[in-house]
């Protein structure tokens, strides 16, 4: 997840921006810096030196970034002291007339402490980057270049030299190429060249070992700590294997090297060349199938050909398209339209039809609805430009696209030219559409009928949607017992007739079967799911008796797992006086009221001495179980249950549960998932059947 001129970075289970850029005032001016600093954990503290040269144009003055924790600040200029103004984490040097159009030498000195907050065992990851910006401790150092942890020209364009002195041991790693660890007098140097014009450099430091492994001219690299050094090899391995396939598809790979390097606290971002992962992320077992190789195709969308943002984030989207969504398609046809499938359930629960906005105004992942918009629904546009240009056209403009911007900024319409150019055709209405405008078609069949006829018969009947109209092509199915027949309809207002000949023996028509559209979903076509809870306006937890002695704390962790606002904390002897059909619901417990339980699907048993699935694990070899099934009281909300085991299992499980957003019901043991699934969708409006 891409953040211009101040960090790049992307949350695994799923990506995040962490702010956004400031538009440039001026025509950016080239800086080198050799920047060196000196790290002192024990002291949270940063002794900096900067070095720049800078081609200076005509203007008046240079203003340049820097943390409003900055301290100690003296400033040069070709060698002799000089006034300044700093405030609200702007410095800023008024040029005389002989320092104008010409290469001045700007020499800038500091000191900061920086001692952000860290989280510790963090409930919720909507917003992962938990608020931290820069942090220096005994256990590693984690600096953001939004963090102002060097002074940056708000309009300029970087090159580096970079020198990091340390403690003993503690090595620091960035973007760009490494020139070398060397320890001396108990001290350990690092040193990084950047050359290429970077937006933002952010830093880590920590207790690495370091292990490479040459791609070509490509190096990859681990910095491990000890506790993780036997993942080295397979991360090696499957970083030559991403950039292989990204080299293949878009160009060549734009960095002297990518890394895996490991945080000292939960996160994942990815940088320019490399990617920093928390301790226990990395040892997920799904990280190297899915989420670093979206870390790498990164280094050629978001940090490779930048964002404009001031037209919206289109990286995400495509980063994920590209990576997340390519994956499962190349496993099967039934992963991709799974993956599909689940994008736009994403969409449907998370985002409410008041809180959705274009994708043009998606700037970054801040929370469950801009996720949904910015990820799902931007993989679905993606999905149907695909299919609409062609495979050569689209991956062909990619290419162009990177060969064309790469250092360089790219706007949606930037992405829109080089895909009508590869397609020989004007995509100004889809891009109108899909990307500036908000919303999804909804559609639904009506009046399908089987006219008979001699020999066959024909099914005729009208694809609706509902206002606001799009415009669209809508893919229709029949399934007759020996064949399917497809055809596509035009729709622009609210209906469009269909017709299907020599038909005989009919089963299932249905829109869109393979879930190539973007669409909104109907609430019958959703089974509940945790994300379901997630984006519920409002919500009331009710504390049953049964598990009362751990029941509040256990309300509180769910609570703040999920993520929940607008809620109301309730024992069970209080929901007698309360309406409990205007809300969403989560019981704590083993509910006295049965009839509350009367909601759940057939393939969940619920009784008093516990919990079972048919078909799948029995109570015995599971502890704790949680599920979201239709409300009781109204058919449009829904309830989850959550059936705690032992009290600490119990609090492990219901942390975890946040994670599982796509699934109606899990199970666990000791804490550990065991088993968790969806409910079936028993019927659709977009789906019609012959018994």
């Amino acid at each position: 997840m891409l953040i211009r001129k101040y960090v790049i970075g992307v949350w695994i289970a799923v990506g995040i921006f962490l702010s956004a850029c400031l538009p440039a005032l001026a025509t950016p001016l080239a800086v080198k810096h050799d920047l060196s600093i000196e790290l002192v954990p024990s002291a949270h503290l940063l002794v900096g030196l900067d070095r720049m040269s800078i081609r200076v144009d005509d203007r008046h003055r240079l203003m340049f970034s820097l943390s409003e924790r900055v301290t100690q600040i003296r400033v040069e200029t070709d060698g002799k002291p000089r006034t300044f103004k700093f405030s609200n984490s702007e410095l800023e040097i008024l040029l005389e007339p002989d320092e104008r159009r010409r290469t001045l030498e700007v020499v800038i000195s500091y000191e900061a402490v920086f001692n952000d907050s860290l989280p510790v065992q963090p409930l919720n990851t909507d917003n992962p980057g938990f608020g931290v910006t820069a942090s220096i401790s005994e256990a590693g150092t984690f600096l953001l270049s939004g963090a102002g942890w060097y002074p940056d020209l708000v309009d300029g364009q970087d090159t580096f030299m970079l020198k990091v002195k340390a403690p003993e041991g503690i090595v620091a790693v960035t973007a760009g190429l490494s020139i070398g660890h060397a320890t001396r007098e108990g001290k350990t140097f690092s040193e990084w060249r950047i050359d290429h014009a970077a937006r933002g450099l952010a830093l880590s430091a920590a207790a690495y070992h370091v292990r490479e492994m040459k791609i070509g001219d490509i190096t990859a690299a681990t910095y491990f700590l000890t506790e993780n050094q036997d993942l080295a090899p397979a991360y090696l391995e499957a970083t030559a294997r991403y950039l292989r396939l990204y080299s293949d598809l878009f160009g060549p790979y734009p960095f002297p090297k990518f890394a895996v390097v490991e945080n000292f606290f939960p996160t994942g971002f990815g940088f320019p060349s490399y990617t920093l992962l928390g301790s226990a992320v990395l040892r997920l077992p799904f990280i190297l199938s899915t989420s670093l190789g979206h870390e790498i195709a990164h280094c050629w969308w978001g940090n490779g050909v930048y964002v404009e943002f001031e037209s919206g984030n289109w990286s995400e989207a495509l980063t994920t398209y590209v990576s997340d969504y390519l994956y499962r398609e190349m496993e099967s046809p039934v992963a991709a339209k799974d993956y599909r499938l689940q994008a736009l359930r994403n969409y449907s629960t998370l985002v409410p039809p008041a809180k959705d906005f274009p994708l043009s105004r998606f700037l970054s992942r801040t929370d469950t609805v801009t996720k949904a918009v910015g990820y799902d629904k931007g993989v679905m546009v993606f999905h149907m430009l695909r299919r609409l240009i062609g495979e050569d056209a689209f991956w062909g403009g990619l290419r162009d696209i990177y060969r064309e911007r790469l250092f360089r900024s790219a706007s949606w319409d930037d992405l829109r030219l080089a895909f009508e150019r590869r397609s020989n055709r004007s995509l100004t209405d889809f891009f109108e559409q899909w990307v500036q405008r908000k919303g999804a078609p909804r559609l639904r069949l009506e009046a399908v009928k089987l006219e008979p006829a001699a020999g066959a018969g024909a099914v005729t009947g009208h694809a609706v949607q509902e206002k606001p109209f799009f415009t669209t092509e809508a893919e229709l199915s029949l399934e007759t017992r020996d064949r399917r027949l497809d055809q596509t309809i035009h729709l622009s207002d609210a209906s469009g007739r269909f017709e299907f000949t020599g038909v005989s023996e009919p089963e299932r028509l249905s829109i869109d079967p393979d879930g190539h559209m973007l669409r909104r979903l109907d609430p019958v076509e959703i089974p509940p799911t945790v994300n379901s809870l997630k984006s519920s306006p409002s919500i009331t937890l009710v504390i049953c008796t049964q598990a009362s002695g751990n029941g509040r704390r256990l309300g509180d962790i769910i609570a703040r797992s999920l993520g929940l606002r607008n809620l109301t904390m309730v024992e069970e002897d209080e929901i007698g006086s309360r309406r409990l059909d205007d809300r969403d619901l989560i019981l704590v417990g083993w509910p006295r009221d049965r009839s509350l339980l009367r909601t759940a699907p057939a393939g969940l048993r619920i009784t008093e001495s516990g919990f079972a699935l048919d078909g799948s694990i029995t109570p015995a070899e599971v502890d704790t179980f949680f599920g979201v099934i239709p409300h009781p009281g109204d058919s449009l909300r829904v309830m989850g249950i959550f059936l705690p085991g032992p009290a600490s299992a119990a609090e492990t499980a219901a942390a975890k549960i946040t994670h599982y957003g796509r699934y109606s019901y899990l199970t666990f043991k000791d804490g550990q998932n065991r088993d968790k699934g969806a409910w079936a969708v028993t019927h659709s409006p977009v789906i019609h059947r012959w018994d």
